[in-house]
């Protein structure tokens, strides 16, 4: 892949892009490399993974789980 590496006074850089408060006055590398174009993300297609842990799931711990929370800060904390 070609580049172009080069070390610049920031001042004549001020011209062509937008140079930091803190870059500015000093000298700085310069990287150029050419730009690729990426996949377009509307063209991904996207899985849903609703349900996949369905078959982990205890049907008898359910009715407990509203529960579940409060009862374990109130057990964390039943000393403090």
């Amino acid at each position: 892949m070609d580049f172009v590496r080069i070390i610049k006074d920031s001042n004549d850089l001020e011209k062509i892009i937008e140079i930091p408060k803190g870059l500015k006055n000093r000298k700085v590398e310069v990287i150029i490399l050419p730009y690729t174009e990426k996949e377009d993300s509307s063209k991904v297609e996207k899985k849903n993974v609703r349900g996949a842990l369905s078959k982990y799931k205890d049907q008898a711990l359910l009715s407990k789980e509203s529960d579940a929370w409060s009862e374990a800060v109130a057990k964390k904390h039943e000393n403090s």
